[in-house]
């Protein structure tokens, strides 16, 4: 279990309206097929002011709103027989069946026992650990290109792939600490054009993942972490990711509580709802809409003079009504 800090800063080329930048935070746990992860971040949240809602019951149909720039914050549990997810543009916790959101796009849950392998195009597609292993299988993937030997302890190996129909040719470079359990330090993906089969150009960065680590407990757990997209043919944004994870247990009981909603921070108002049964049961029901309230009986008193006044406005109003419809079906 650990905790990590940092920043995200995020360049849209030609769209500056729509740049980011501002700290990362979080927590995460794992142990066995239990997880936890939260995360806060800059990013487009709903405009509570805009929400709009198609039925008076607020708890039923659907709303519409704007984005804006913000904070946003999503924090994600799943204890083997229920999971649970919050994100702070909603007014409700909702509880379902473990496994139930698999889409780790919304979550945007990364695996922390190796973050290297993570580029920005996996967060992005919502990868686990076991796809991003498989994709470099060798039965699914490139075969190994080189293996280079950077220094006595850090070896590089080089998967190299030829798009023949684009003429592009893109390589992938992985360091590993042979000395260290083989951790990965480091994972680079760059590109270049071609003609005629030929390299025509330098190589081009388009992402670069590193990691550092540290050995606590006899694991080598990381304690860095740095993900970078570049701008360029393939991609129309910069995208630095950075944070420092601090560690609080490893390899040892984390308490049931972490991996429940009962371990999220969220507001009072917040309802809950669990639908793991298959049936909605409100744990903790939205507040109701509170009416407004009725002015003093002295203040809601109409003089005699404006309140005939208004009775004509009705009427001539009224009037206007009924001669558009006449003359919108003449």
């Amino acid at each position: 279990m650990a905790t990590y800090q940092g920043s995200l800063n995020v360049e849209i080329r030609g769209e500056p309206e729509k740049n980011l930048s501002g700290p990362v935070s979080g927590v995460f746990a794992f142990e066995g097929a239990k997880e936890r992860f939260d995360v806060t971040r800059p990013g487009w949240t709903v405009d509570s002011g805009t929400i709009e809602h198609t039925s008076d019951d607020q708890t039923k149909g659907n709303a519409t709103a704007q984005m804006k720039k913000g904070v946003l914050t999503k924090q994600f549990s799943d204890d083997g027989s229920k999971c649970a997810i919050w994100q702070s543009f909603q007014p409700v916790v909702s509880i379902g069946k473990s496994g139930s959101f698999t889409d780790r796009r919304v979550t945007e849950q990364i695996d922390y026992r190796c973050p290297t392998l993570f580029e920005n195009y996996a967060v992005n597609a919502g990868y686990t650990l076991d796809q991003i292993l498989d994709q470099l299988n060798p039965d699914h993937s490139p075969s190994v290109y080189s293996v280079e030997t950077e220094s006595e302890t850090v070896w590089k190996l080089i998967w190299v792939y030829t798009d023949t129909e684009h003429n592009e040719l893109t390589r992938w470079i992985l360091w590993v600490d042979v000395q260290k359990d083989f951790i990965p330090t480091k994972f680079l993906c760059e590109s270049t054009r071609l003609q005629e089969g030929k390299q025509t150009s330098g190589w081009i960065a388009e992402w670069e993942n590193t990691t550092t680590w540290k050995e606590v407990s006899d694991v080598w757990v990381p304690v860095h972490v740095e993900r970078k997209l570049f701008m360029g043919p393939y991609s129309g944004a910069n995208q630095v990711f950075s944070a420092d994870l601090k560690w609080q247990s490893v390899n040892k009981p984390i308490p049931a509580k972490v991996f429940t909603y009962a371990g999220f921070e969220v507001p009072d108002h917040i309802a809950i709802q669990d639908t793991s049964s298959g049936e909605a049961v409100w744990i903790k029901s939205m507040p109701a809409i509170q009416p407004q309230p009725e002015p003093p009986h002295s203040q809601k008193t109409i003089p005699k003079p404006i309140l005939i006044g208004l009775n004509l406005l009705i009427i001539l109003l009224a009037g206007v009504w009924y001669l558009r419809k006449r003359l919108a079906h003449a």
